[in-house]
């Protein structure tokens, strides 16, 4: 269930770890939404991350509705409504795990603790079996298995059956919320340290 950005910037003199490097005395250029996302190759805690479509194995409905902002990925209602831009992408790792991220902005200022306390509420309330509903069908049911705010402005959940557990953040800043779903057949991914990773990333790209 679960996103890409390539960094090309005109009058570069350097890079540094596949990004581009404003030159001296080059006025900033505003990042696309897009290169807010990880780039292809960028290195995540399951290696280096390879772009590739959403496809169609992402949920697009979750029951009981309660259930939704806790296992719902793509249209999460946990990002604030009226973003003025969005993207997402998927990666693969060369197995069965399953990467993606979104991202949307806005061009009005947040509440960053507003948004995580918000979203912990949403995901607590999933106090069930939930159950996705992808153009593939309906997936075995799935419930919250551990959830967390490693920051004030980040949140961290896991949604796990036997045999695929997905783990997720919820990143505000100030004018973007990131969202991060990596799922695997074993538990582990250590969303709560990598969250924080990304907000950091995230908060040099949008200086």
């Amino acid at each position: 269930m679960l996103c890409l950005a390539a960094t090309v910037s005109a009058g570069c003199t350097s890079s540094v770890d596949g990004h581009a490097v404003r030159a001296k005395g080059q006025s900033a250029r505003a990042p696309s939404v897009r290169e807010l996302l990880l780039a292809d190759g960028d290195e995540t805690p399951w290696g280096p991350a390879r772009s590739a479509p959403l496809g169609d194995d992402y949920f697009t409905s979750v029951r009981p509705k309660e259930c939704t902002a806790a296992l719902l990925f793509r249209r999460s209602p946990l990002r604030p409504s009226d973003a003025s831009d969005y993207a997402e992408s998927a990666y693969t790792f060369g197995d069965a795990k399953r990467y993606a991220e979104s991202i949307s902005v806005y061009d009005y200022e947040l509440r960053p603790y507003g948004v995580a306390w918000k979203a912990f509420g949403d995901v607590s309330d999933c106090r069930g079996d939930a159950v996705g509903s992808s153009p593939r069908g309906d997936f075995e049911p799935m419930q919250v298995t551990e959830f967390g705010s490693p920051q004030d402005d980040i949140m961290t959940w896991s949604m796990g059956r036997p045999d695929w557990t997905c783990s997720y953040g919820l990143i505000a800043e100030t004018k973007a919320v990131l969202l991060i779903t990596a799922c695997d057949a074993a538990p582990g991914f250590p969303m709560a340290e990598w969250a924080p990773i990304r907000k950091a990333q995230l908060s040099r790209r949008t200086a």
